[in-house]
């Protein structure tokens, strides 16, 4: 579809992931002619949401857990408005019956965190396949693409009506008219000046999670922010998780940092390995290991490792791990300081006591008289061979974004809807402190729709 000058204007949708298609689909649903903008070519457009395993916090399709809001707004330290995660829950179940319709399905398979307290709900075939599914919804409802085009600025009226977009394309700058546009462009995280001004450290150590970040620069959020939007969520923090900077494949996470120890580039540990469960801790771990010199640690373990039976489920990574007979042969493998590497797993070895080690869930055996202390899975490592895997921080997605009201209306320093303008996905700032994973995919379905159905009757 093409719109011509007779054709009432267009819903302008500002990005092609998960919550951009949502609104897309939904908007046109209602009749509304739309049109679709992303930076990206088509082979590459799907923002974060095209390289993610998708989990959902859920107990079933319908369904999150009766603690879901509670934990939402407690991760966050009472910060992210429970209004908002009570909005989610509601809208929820009529959002995974709309999904399904178009062709996605879903199921309870084995996650990364393979010793996991949580509940979580794939689709089959992660993000891709929703993907999948609302393009071809999109193109037949008469969804019309745009792809190389970049929204750079918000056209508003006298009355403050946002009536358009600025986009650069290969043919130049020039405006779309609209009847409304809805930004779901993602976060900053693919912006590296941006993240020097917002992140409190080193950001040219943070690697990215997967090729989707790049294109997430941050105009959406920069362009509602000048028409005077409101800033949401912890703007310093970002979705962290621990990756092997050796491998190219996406997402090349190790979540396997309870069954041994991490040692930063001086060859000391630096926090407790064993402190909970790895859907609890990981993304701790990652900002802990970002804020080592270089940014940089070694997940090191022995023999023993063998005895983690899910254990190549935690290991997203694409390259083999650091071999050795001895400390001495790792240290001088990793390039750390022989004498120091040696004394701390002496150290870590000799404050082993005894217990039952058991992966699948914390087992209290610990360690004894060691700063940090290891509270669970505390193995001594000195059974060759000893195994090694480096360590980074990746960044997934940051916090900070624009805030909106319960139908996706960006809403100015007031709290008023700023007219014609909406936004929906990682672009909306709500978390701080923590992210409550399993719920970013789901947050950019379930407002996108809300999104796409406003929008097209604004």
């Amino acid at each position: 579809m093409t719109t011509s000058a007779t054709s009432p204007d267009p819903v302008v949708v500002v990005g092609a992931g998960i919550a951009g298609l949502s609104a897309a689909v939904s908007a046109a649903e209602q009749g509304a002619p739309v049109v679709l903008v992303d930076r990206a070519g088509p082979l590459e457009a799907g923002g974060n949401t095209r390289w993610t395993s998708a989990y959902l916090r859920l107990d079933d399709v319908y369904e999150p857990s009766k603690s879901f809001v509670d934990e939402l707004v407690g991760f966050s330290g009472g910060r992210t408005p429970s209004w908002y995660v009570e909005a989610l829950v509601e809208r929820l179940p009529e959002a995974m019956e709309w999904i399904q319709g178009h062709g996605a399905r879903f199921r309870r398979l084995p996650t990364y965190f393979i010793n996991s307290n949580r509940p979580r709900l794939q689709p089959q075939g992660g993000g891709e396949a929703l993907l999948a599914a609302l393009r071809p919804a999109a193109e037949k409802l008469g969804v019309e693409f745009r792809y190389h085009t970049t929204a750079q600025h918000l056209v508003t009226g006298e009355d403050g009506r946002v009536t358009g977009v600025r986009v650069s394309d290969p043919d130049g700058e020039h405006v779309l008219p609209a009847r409304a546009v809805i930004i779901a462009s993602g976060g900053f995280e693919g912006d590296p000046a941006a993240l020097g001004e917002a992140l409190p450290g080193d950001v040219s150590t943070l690697i990215p999670i997967a090729p989707g970040v790049r294109f997430n620069k941050g105009e959406g959020i920069r362009m509602a922010l000048a028409a005077g939007a409101k800033r949401g969520g912890q703007w310093d923090s970002f979705h962290a998780e621990p990756v092997d900077p050796r491998a190219d494949n996406p997402e090349a996470l190790v979540m396997v940092f309870p069954y041994g120890i991490l040692v930063n580039k001086l060859g000391e540990r630096f926090l407790d390995e064993g402190r909970g469960t790895v859907d609890e801790t990981y993304e701790s771990t990652a900002r802990a290991v970002w804020a080592q010199p270089g940014g940089i640690a070694y997940f090191i373990t022995d023999r023993r490792f063998e005895l983690v039976g899910d254990r190549e489920r935690g290991l997203l990574t694409g390259c083999k791990p650091v071999t050795t007979e001895n400390v001495e042969d790792l240290a001088a493998a990793l390039e750390l300081p022989v004498a120091r590497l040696r004394e701390t797993v002496a150290a870590y070895n000799k404050s082993v006591v005894d217990g039952e080690f058991d992966w699948r869930r914390p087992d209290g055996k610990h360690t004894e008289g060691l700063t940090p202390p290891k509270s669970n899975w505390a193995l001594p490592v000195d059974e060759a061979p000893l195994l090694a895997y480096p360590v980074a921080c990746a960044i997934v997605f940051t916090f900070g974004g624009l805030e909106t009201d319960a139908q996706a209306r960006v809403v100015d320093e007031q709290g008023a809807p700023i007219p014609g303008l909406y936004a929906a996905g990682e672009c909306t700032g709500i978390y701080h402190d923590k992210y409550p994973g399993g719920t970013s995919v789901l947050r950019g379905l379930v407002f996108g729709r809300v999104a796409g159905s406003a929008a097209a009757t604004a």
